[in-house]
């Protein structure tokens, strides 16, 4: 660990139980059968990352795209519990995994991820969405998930519209794709209604969409 990283910690006392909480969660679950030198090369890259979500991060509120209804704008470290908590939320977690602090301050330090809040016009937090892939976005962007808490409202409808919208206009990219479980049949019809194609053989679990089916 780099002297500044260690400052950061030593200031901070929730940045610090974060850190070490999940490179123990690493030691116990993905890293359990590595080497020390593996897990010292794993907490070498972490701590980069990490160090990098911190010093990267800000108060200012950073839109990136508005519809009629819904806002996308940049996460920050503030968010981190309201993301945590949809992740938690009964209609979504048995689709998606939970985070920890740690990983997820990582990731704001990854410049290959982009976490976004979906907003309702009066700032109203109802959801997020994380790109990755971010670092080659003019050849295929990946939408790596979309969690949001106010359900049968069209919400999830709009901000796939509005992420797409994002993918190929703002970021220029030529392809982007998205993943599910085969269980999720609630999630692959919206995919379907917003202008996701089946990857084939598989039709259930992996879409696409190119610039030109956007065009269309």
């Amino acid at each position: 660990m780099n002297s500044e990283l260690e400052i950061v910690l030593s200031n901070n006392t929730r940045y610090k139980e974060a850190y070490y909480e999940f490179i123990e969660m690493h030691k116990n679950g993905h890293g359990k059968n590595d080497t020390p030198e593996q897990l010292a090369e794993f907490e070498k890259w972490y701590a980069k990352d990490f160090l990098s979500g911190i010093k990267n991060d800000s108060d200012e509120r950073v839109e990136l795209i508005k519809g009629e209804r819904i806002v996308i704008r940049k996460a920050n470290i503030a968010d981190a519990d309201f993301m945590s908590d949809v992740e938690r939320d009964s209609d979504n977690s048995p689709w998606v995994a939970n985070w920890p602090l740690g990983w997820r301050i990582a990731k704001f330090g990854d410049k290959d991820f982009l976490q976004t809040i979906l907003e309702k016009e009066d700032g109203t937090p109802i959801g997020f969405i994380i790109f990755r892939n971010m670092a080659d976005v003019q050849t295929k962007l990946e939408l790596k998930r979309i969690a949001i808490i106010e359900k049968g409202k069209g919400y999830g409808k709009e901000a796939l519209l509005l992420a797409q919208k994002l993918a190929f206009d703002v970021f220029g990219t030529k392809y982007l794709y998205l993943g599910t479980r085969e269980a999720n049949v609630r999630a692959q019809n919206i995919y379907k209604t917003t202008g996701f194609i089946p990857d084939m053989p598989d039709p259930c679990t992996k879409f696409h969409i190119t610039e030109k089916d956007y065009r269309k």
